[in-house]
């Protein structure tokens, strides 16, 4: 991939999401539609000159006043997306090494539920089976 970090921030993938969905306008042009897919038009202003020089982001219209993500942006979402399944998917893993020593079937459940869906962190997942807390995470 051509991000120079060699992954997506967590912006850039929020705002990569959103143009996988449909081109925006330039930040400039209409900042409230940032404003509406929670993005600080701020942040995305800065975030952009990377996204267009990477390739993954294009600009188009007569202005240039409407951004779009490219093939290799949609790749590069792809790739980060993978990325993040695949360390949910071996958290699920290693909880699961550690539920079967013999934690209780209810709080096990729960936890499992909130760690397969990203809210907890496989810390939190341990901690609430053997504590009944998950620190800061919200037990609902």
């Amino acid at each position: 991939m051509l991000v120079p970090s060699g992954q997506l921030s967590p912006l850039q993938q929020h705002l990569l999401r959103e143009m996988d969905l449909c081109d925006l306008p330039a930040p400039e042009t209409a900042p409230e539609s940032y404003a509406a897919r929670d993005l600080d038009t701020d942040e995305v202003r800065d975030a952009l000159p990377v996204l267009l020089w990477s390739g993954l982001v294009e600009q188009s219209g007569d202005d240039h006043d409407i951004l779009r993500l490219t093939p290799l942006g949609a790749a590069a979402l792809r790739e980060a997306e993978c990325d993040e399944l695949t360390a949910r998917l071996s958290a699920v893993a290693s909880f699961a090494d550690m539920v079967s020593w013999g934690a209780p079937p209810r709080p096990a459940g729960h936890a499992l539920k909130r760690l397969a869906e990203g809210t907890w962190t496989l810390e939190q997942a341990e901690s609430y089976v053997r504590t009944g807390e998950a620190g800061d995470a919200d037990l609902s």
